[in-house]
């Protein structure tokens, strides 16, 4: 009878709740906010004037934080911008200067985490390795953008930011842009996924120990990261702007302010991401 009557009791102890969590972000280009139409003045180590064509970016690994620095990981809500804990930001509308986009945008995150008082955040810019090397054209979405994927060897663009000088000469790269993804992977071709995670998975961690969902926002900004790259030129023989990949002079005052170390220079602060 007593073992009935103690398990009655275990039974009506309420289970462990979840509660919601939502994380919003914003795009900006040098404090202003990011538009399809607009321009930005200033930009570079030479103050360039750029239009932003596209501006999306992938995210996961999303944990929140507790004073006492423990983490308790968010488990996103499955949707068309979210799945299996990956999910996409996208800014561009498809108008104006951002043609090659789509009209959707998705500004915020959505899920639930372990009940319980949070003083911050962290997650991680990039898809992780047991989902970046899939085939787009079948992949749920939101990882079905082919805009948004190199090949089955590198997998996807966590980040595309690409922004265009509007004063570039006729003969000048046809814009700058920040393309950030795993690169050194090892395959028997572009279209064989590697076997094992690349040598630089450039998984971008954000971290935040202090921080409130309910009234703060986390600020996309790319200005700070370019601060020190020329707009205006690209570095012979390689792909416009920096795109992570080894041995491009356009990435090496880049990839370090996004909190990656690029060949001989090591990683600082990552410089992306602000939390307002």
């Amino acid at each position: 009878m007593k073992k009935l009557a103690f398990c009655a009791l275990l039974a009506a102890q309420p289970a462990f709740a979840d509660q919601p969590v939502t994380l919003n972000f914003a795009a900006e280009i040098g404090g202003q906010p990011f538009a399809c139409d607009a321009t930005y003045a200033g930009m570079g180590a030479t103050g360039a004037e750029v239009r932003a064509v596209d501006f999306r970016l992938y995210v996961s690994g999303v944990e929140m934080i507790a004073a006492d620095g423990s983490r308790a990981p968010v488990t996103l809500d499955e949707s068309d911008w979210q799945h299996a804990g990956v999910a996409l930001l996208d800014f561009e509308d498809g108008t104006a200067a951002c043609a090659n986009g789509t009209a959707p945008v998705n500004t915020a995150l959505s899920g639930t985490v372990a009940e319980g008082e949070y003083t911050g955040v962290a997650f991680n810019v990039g898809v992780p390795f047991a989902m970046n090397h899939g085939d787009p054209t079948v992949a749920p979405s939101p990882l079905n953008l082919t805009s948004m994927f190199w090949n089955w060897r590198g997998g996807y663009k966590f980040v595309r930011i690409d922004m265009v000088p509007t004063d570039r000469s006729a003969d000048g790269p046809k814009g700058w842009f920040l393309h950030l993804g795993s690169t050194m992977c090892a395959s028997e071709g572009k279209t064989d996924a590697p076997a094992k995670p690349c040598k630089t998975p450039n998984l971008m961690e954000v971290t935040f120990d202090q921080f409130d969902p309910a009234t703060q926002t986390l600020v996309i900004d790319p200005a700070a990261v370019v601060a020190e790259a020329d707009l205006r030129v690209n570095a012979p023989e390689t792909s416009p702007g920096c795109m992570s990949f080894p041995g491009d002079a356009d990435c090496m005052k880049v990839m370090a302010k996004l909190g990656l170390d690029y060949g001989d220079v090591p990683a600082t602060e990552q410089a992306l991401v602000t939390a307002r």
